[in-house]
């Protein structure tokens, strides 16, 4: 006999209800997971996100600084793409320049006036992670401005000065006060070496209304040699040798070709350049500067004033000179490996040495300035080589400015007039970030 026995229903029912308990804690664990995954997720690409703000945020202190140490002088930075004014300037965040994908920066300089502490403000902007709300990084860099020249002197050499010309000299006096006065002249017209090789500085028959400067370690006698007919005002073998980093191209978005017509002077130039920021090929004829703050970018060569061609031949035709009207001043970027500036070369009406800077780019290896004609500017050309040579009949008409170059070169009867006011200007010297902090 067969006895069948029937399991209770309340068995299987239990056995249900743990397979289903099982299920949930299981179904229950493994959306954690992915929950806990996808939290990690979002949490990595928001820390990715986070951390490119800031890289894009930095990419708007790079153009900033850029701009500030372009050579443009305080305050008038509102050069293309910046805009504004009373100090304070912003960047077009539409150029494709101040974007990165779908990312941007937006970068504003403040308190942008003549000898003061601009502060930089720029915000890095990324879309958040996922659908997530965009991102924002901003920081503050605040910047100082440095000594255009580290001392007080007409002449900064990498390596070499010589001088053994012929009515040869150098002295200083302060445009802030007057005019070069050759009756009332300072003596800041210093020689400065960053080398103590032997022969670096070779006085020879010039007469240096100044100190001569080497690093610890020059001599008198073997650094620094003065001729019999020479003369120096004192020795100094204390100055730190410096760093004259290369010149730079500012942060120009594009440059336009000079066109030539007729100027407010009545004459007609090859080149005028009256608004915005320029290019060349190759600088010669004549040139006119009617604006503050002019760029001109030269690729290949510059020969200008006597000899160097263009107009001037003909009634109505200005002569081939750069022509810096009153209230204008003039920038030059020059990349290709020579200039040669004739007599009257550069005409800087304003007679201030401020109001023409050269700037020679690394490839910038010969600078030469020959003949009569007064010459007021700065020029800074670490890699190139300064020839001065002059045969006027006046000790006033020849540079008045200051330099830093390879080397120097004076003959002839040439003579060097540093401005001492150009110890309170930028444009050389640029601008070091003193403190960084983010909002």
């Amino acid at each position: 006999m067969n006895i069948q026995h029937n399991k209770p229903s309340g068995d299987r029912g239990s056995a249900l209800a743990v397979t289903l308990l099982t299920a949930t804690v299981l179904a229950t664990l493994v959306g954690s997971y992915f929950l806990l995954i996808q939290t990690q997720s979002l949490s990595v690409a928001r820390s990715q996100r986070w951390n490119e703000a800031l890289v894009v945020a930095e990419g708007g202190v790079d153009e900033a600084l850029g701009l500030l140490n372009s050579g443009i002088q305080a305050p008038n930075f509102a050069i293309f793409p910046w805009t504004g004014g009373s100090g304070v300037y912003k960047n077009d965040t539409n150029r494709p320049a101040s974007k990165f994908g779908d990312s941007y920066y937006e970068v504003y300089i403040t308190n942008a006036f003549v000898g003061a502490n601009p502060v930089i403000v720029s915000s890095g902007h990324v879309p958040g992670p996922i659908g997530s709300p965009g991102l924002t990084r901003t920081v503050r860099i605040e910047a100082r401005p440095r000594a255009t020249f580290p001392v007080k002197g007409p002449m900064i050499v990498m390596q070499s000065f010589d001088s053994n010309g012929n009515n040869v000299g150098t002295d200083s006096f302060d445009s802030t006060v007057g005019p070069y006065n050759p009756s009332v002249t300072g003596t800041n017209g210093d020689v400065v070496t960053l080398t103590t090789n032997a022969n670096s500085v070779v006085v020879g028959n010039g007469n240096i209304r100044g100190s001569v400067r080497t690093p610890p370690g020059g001599t008198l006698g073997v650094t620094a040699t003065v001729g019999s007919q020479g003369s120096i005002g004192g020795f100094d073998d204390n100055f730190l040798q410096a760093e004259f980093p290369d010149a730079v191209l500012p942060n120009v978005t594009a440059f336009l070709p000079p066109l030539g017509g007729l100027a407010p002077d009545g004459l007609r130039y090859d080149n005028l350049l009256t608004t915005g920021n320029y290019q060349i090929a190759d600088l010669t004829g004549s040139v006119y500067v009617g604006q503050t703050n002019t760029v001109l970018y030269v690729t290949g060569s510059i020969s200008i004033g006597s000899g160097g061609g263009g107009g001037g031949n003909k009634k109505g035709e200005a002569p081939p000179q750069i022509h810096i009207a009153p209230g204008a001043s003039l920038t030059v970027y020059m990349a290709g490996a020579t200039t040669s500036i004739g007599g009257n070369g550069v005409v800087n009406d304003s007679a201030q040495a401020s109001a023409f800077a050269y700037y020679g780019l690394p490839t910038n290896t010969r600078i030469d300035l020959t003949g009569n004609g007064s010459f007021f500017g700065t020029i800074y050309a670490p890699q190139a080589n300064f020839n001065l040579k002059g045969s006027g009949n006046t000790s006033v008409d020849d540079f008045t400015g200051a330099s830093i170059t390879r080397t120097t070169t004076m003959t002839g009867n040439f003579n060097f007039h540093y401005d001492e006011s150009l110890i309170r200007l930028t444009t050389l010297g640029g601008y070091d970030a003193t403190s960084w902090e983010e909002l």
